[in-house]
């Protein structure tokens, strides 16, 4: 397979700013090929590529974009989309994926199938996420299940349901978690630390209950997935986690 050394397509899209009700064009980037694109990756990582500014009121808008992210070297497949249809799942498992503004040559799909880890995800922010895992070594199943048992925490603490948790940082020997707080808007958003060998005790006891991350069943690894998978019923939190 040819590695591709050159910048991916652009696609100039155009929205209605949410704040000044203004329009404006920005600039969608599709795909995001690894090594060739990694200016876009770092834009990814430091959270400027999906969150243009409206040029008439300077406010940010964070986009509901579909991309996909591949990179060759560690061999995963990421799609981020806001479509909740669940074709995109199986035209993953499949091998043969389409969409109107990405163009995937289909053998290079079938080369992946098996041999890539391929996860969709729904918000920026989980794509992001399985990037940073990705460059971390981090199992992002593992980490689901951090997630779960300090959502489980955080509900029993703060009295109200976490609506989303992400992992933000894995600098240092701490992992920082940024969790959204309630059951609707406004939201609170809560900084979680934790000590980064937290993973590896998680790692040590579920990691021999999951199969290979290259499966197709691991595609949608996300919170449902953790709660679904059931390998935290043997205690109130999986493993007791020191939180800050």
């Amino acid at each position: 397979m040819t590695k591709r050394t050159v910048p991916s397509d652009t696609v100039n899209m155009s929205t209605e700013c949410p704040f000044c009700g203004r329009m404006f064009t920005y600039t969608l980037y599709p795909e995001i090929h690894i090594p060739g694109d990694s200016r876009l990756k770092k834009k990814v990582l430091n959270k400027t590529l999906f969150f243009p500014k409206c040029p008439h009121c300077g406010e940010e808008i964070k986009l509901k974009p579909v991309c996909i992210y591949h990179d060759e070297n560690r061999r995963v497949l990421f799609i981020v989309t806001d479509s909740p249809d669940m074709a995109l799942e199986n035209m993953i498992k499949s091998g043969n994926i389409h969409f109107n503004d990405i163009r995937t040559d289909d053998d290079v799909m079938g080369f992946m199938k098996g041999l890539y880890v391929r996860r969709v995800v729904h918000d920026v922010d989980a794509f992001r996420e399985k990037i940073l895992l990705s460059d971390c070594n981090y199992d992002d199943r593992i980490i689901e299940l951090i997630k779960l048992s300090l959502s489980r925490i955080l509900e029993k603490e703060k009295h109200m349901p976490v609506y989303r948790i992400f992992l933000e940082d894995t600098s240092g020997s701490m992992l920082e978690f940024t969790a959204i707080m309630g059951s609707r808007p406004p939201y609170e958003y809560i900084t979680v630390t934790s000590a980064a060998n937290i993973y590896n005790q998680y790692r040590d006891k579920y990691l021999h209950k999951l199969g290979r991350p290259e499966e197709d069943e691991y595609i949608m690894t996300d919170q449902k997935w953790a709660v679904n998978a059931g390998l935290l019923k043997d205690g109130p939190a999986g493993v007791v986690i020191p939180v800050d």
